[in-house]
């Protein structure tokens, strides 16, 4: 909670934060909406990069930049994403010369959140993605049904697996 002081008064208010969410593999994710540059269907010009591995998928230009189209699923413990033609590219910066486009089944959008709302992803997530889920929250119109793992791209993008190309 921040603290404004006007007229002599001090009033809380909530800070919000706010997530781009989407889907791969049957599962919620979002990353922090100021590290999503834009969002696009999955363009027709890329291009495959054989033997890169499982996480670099190939290239695409995009407004005569180039930029790596990767798929994040073999980071998170989940099976290798079919990139189909409906997919959506959701182009994130990291740093100004680390840009990348991450593809993934389909976009749903921005939803807002109150960090106190966030739990810690110990226990809630497999062990072996926890250094890359940096909490889970619950969309507050299902909060039952399911979570939406918080991505720390920080450390995504510090992985082997970007590094090698990078």
């Amino acid at each position: 909670m921040a603290m404004i002081h006007q007229n002599g008064r001090s009033s809380e208010v909530e800070s919000i934060e706010r997530l781009s969410l989407f889907e791969l593999t049957g599962k919620l994710f979002g990353i922090d909406i100021v590290a999503s540059r834009e969002v696009l269907p999955l363009p027709e010009n890329w291009t495959p990069l054989p033997n890169s591995g499982e996480v670099y998928r190939g290239v695409f230009n995009l407004r005569g930049e180039i930029f790596p189209l990767v798929d994040i699923s073999p980071i998170l413990g989940l099976t290798p994403k079919e990139i189909l033609p409906d997919d959506m590219v959701i182009l994130v910066e990291h740093e100004p010369e680390f840009i990348v486009g991450i593809v993934v089944d389909k976009v749903h959008g921005i939803m807002s959140y109150s960090p106190p709302d966030m739990k810690l992803p110990r226990g809630l997530v497999p062990r072996s993605i926890e250094p890359y889920v940096s909490g889970v929250v619950y969309h507050h119109r299902n909060p039952e049904r399911n979570p939406i793992y918080v991505l720390d791209l920080r450390n995504i993008f510090r992985t082997k697996a970007f590094l090698a190309y990078y």
